[in-house]
């Protein structure tokens, strides 16, 4: 069966995503903390989310790569942070860290990304 041309790849998603979030961080912590729901975001060390924000930037660009190994190899890292930051945000949630939007789109949205690069992975294959 033929995928539409309507909706995005995983991998388009994915890179998208991870490209945008990781520029809004880097470039205005503050901002993207408070669009993230996290509670304190504005106290929070700019570069600490910076890092983040590198990070996320990094791997979209290698989930872009012509390189077949290097995009299996950023799925791969993929999986491992968003499994990490789902627990990170756990973490957070349970501590009143974040606020319910936050606990929703950090951990919810850290789980989809790591089933998305487990998906993306098998279709690597």
């Amino acid at each position: 069966m033929a995928r539409s041309s309507m909706f995005p790849s995983i991998k388009a998603t994915m890179a998208l995503t991870r490209i945008g979030a990781g520029a809004l961080t880097y470039a205005n912590p503050p901002l993207s903390a408070k669009l993230f729901g996290i509670r304190d975001g504005e106290q929070s060390s700019a570069y600490t989310a910076r890092l983040f924000g590198s990070r996320d930037i990094a791997l979209g660009l290698a989930v872009l790569s012509p390189n077949p190994a290097v995009r299996k190899t950023a799925f791969r890292l993929g999986v491992l942070v968003d499994s990490a930051d789902c627990a990170a945000g756990v973490l957070d949630a349970k501590q009143g860290k974040l606020t319910p939007f936050g606990s929703a789109l950090l951990v919810g949205g850290a789980a989809a990304f790591a089933v998305l690069g487990v998906l993306a992975l098998s279709q690597e294959d």
